[in-house]
């Protein structure tokens, strides 16, 4: 990788580089790409394209009204309620 591809990318991270460290980087940058490429060389022609790595389906329960708080058992903790509602600072 050239010198100032690396100094294109670190302007767009709003980095600043020292020569060395843009060297360094080159080096690393072409170390980065050189190893994906090895991803060209693998035979995938029988794998089926893949949504998520796991078969893990959502296992979900009916939604069944049960038994519940009445109003007053609700708010019997609540530092701030009026008759029906719990009072909250107001957010803008």
């Amino acid at each position: 990788m050239k010198h100032d591809d690396i100094k294109a990318i670190a302007d767009l991270a709003k980095l600043s580089f020292s020569g060395d460290d843009v060297e360094r980087f080159a080096k690393q940058f072409d170390d980065i790409v050189s190893y994906v490429g090895v991803l060209s060389t693998l035979d995938i022609d029988d794998v089926a394209p893949q949504t998520h790595v796991h078969d893990t389906v959502n296992v979900l329960r009916d939604d069944v009204a049960g038994e519940s708080l009445t109003t007053a058992e609700a708010l019997a903790n609540a530092p701030k309620k009026n008759e029906a509602f719990f009072k909250v600072p107001k957010v803008l």
